[in-house]
């Protein structure tokens, strides 16, 4: 598994925070991606072939099929909604799902995505009634 040496992924009570450095923060132009815990729908893992359907056209970052996907990407069928992404060749992601616009959704790759996906779940549940 190849992981993003730039991606630090923050789970708070009242946040989920992306934060990139080096080649990440340059791909996918952005420094920090936070979302309200309250605005989280669902976390899992999922393999990279059955999320990369829901990817639109590039709008701020990098792309090169099969190899990078970094930074702001439309959602078809949704005009002005945004999803994050920085992934490098992972099979499996971190999908986040929100309620918001921007973002719609993270797709990250990161070693400890089963972990993180969990440590989201339980935050959300808690604040579900």
């Amino acid at each position: 598994m190849s992981t993003p040496v730039g991606v630090a992924i923050h789970v708070s009570d009242t946040a989920v925070t992306v934060e990139l450095d080096g080649l990440e923060r340059v791909l996918s132009v952005a420094g920090r991606v936070e979302v309200p815990i309250a605005s989280v729908v669902a976390a899992r893992v999922a393999p990279l072939d059955s999320v990369r359907h829901g990817v639109g056209w590039r709008a701020v970052g990098a792309y090169l099929p099969g190899y990078v996907a970094a930074g702001w990407f439309t959602v078809p069928d949704r005009p002005g909604a945004r999803q994050f992404w920085c992934v490098q060749r992972d099979r499996d992601v971190l999908v986040v799902d929100t309620d918001l616009d921007r973002p719609t959704r993270l797709v990250l790759q990161h070693p400890d995505r089963a972990r993180l996906a969990w440590w989201i779940a339980e935050r959300i549940d808690r604040d579900r009634p």
